[in-house]
């Protein structure tokens, strides 16, 4: 009859034990790469950066900001389309601004920004084209106007809040304070919520 060969069972452990390892490595390599992180979203010209869902259209604008020098807060021109069914509505705690080190920072108040900064009517002048550019891409969505932060002279009353309904679409300014290192030559992550909507809506852009 012909032997039988066995392992011992320290080697069979052994080689549990390594292909065990084996597989735990294989299976984390799978994962993102750490530069994904940096990937920015589409452009729709040098300024203007946009994620385009089935439920929510976000465009971010930055050619105003890149005029800013010395001012305490910055502003990202923003659109919002609604492309789902239902109603959806935003407010000023909607939006979370994060810097390449994960550090969050909220809108400013409209108080703030009345009484500290003076650029207001030179935002909206340069805001023209991506107007311009959501009109033309949302020409079937009804406009809903939201003066989150009506400049001075502007016949308009702060609102807090709006609500978009289907196929409806909105654009404004949001006012950031500027974070530590400045934004010029930096990358962001716009985060945005709706209340309707359990996701967090994500854009990734880069500022001049």
């Amino acid at each position: 009859m012909r032997p039988t060969f066995r392992l011992p069972i320290a080697v069979v452990l052994a080689t549990l034990v390594l292909a065990v390892a084996s597989g735990g490595c294989v299976e984390r390599s799978t994962g993102p790469a750490p530069a994904r992180v940096a990937e920015l979203s589409p452009k729709l010209n040098p300024f203007v950066y946009f994620e385009d869902g089935a439920a929510v259209f976000i465009g971010v604008d930055g050619r105003a900001a890149q005029y800013i020098k010395s001012e305490s807060i910055f502003p990202l021109g923003l659109c919002l389309a609604n492309r789902t069914k239902r109603s959806l509505s935003f407010s000023r705690e909607s939006f979370v601004l994060e810097d390449a080190s994960r550090r969050q920072v909220s809108p400013v108040s409209y108080e703030e920004f009345a009484s500290g900064y003076a650029r207001a009517e030179t935002d909206v002048r340069l805001s023209d084209t991506f107007l311009e550019m959501m009109q033309v891409r949302f020409g079937s969505f009804r406009f809903a106007s939201w003066p989150l932060y009506p400049a001075k002279g502007v016949i308009a009353t702060a609102r807090d809040r709006v609500e978009l309904g289907a196929d409806q679409y909105t654009a404004f300014y949001l006012y950031f304070p500027l974070p530590v290192g400045g934004i010029h030559g930096k990358s962001f992550t716009l985060l945005v919520r709706a209340k309707e909507a359990p996701e967090t809506f994500v854009v990734k852009f880069g500022l001049r």
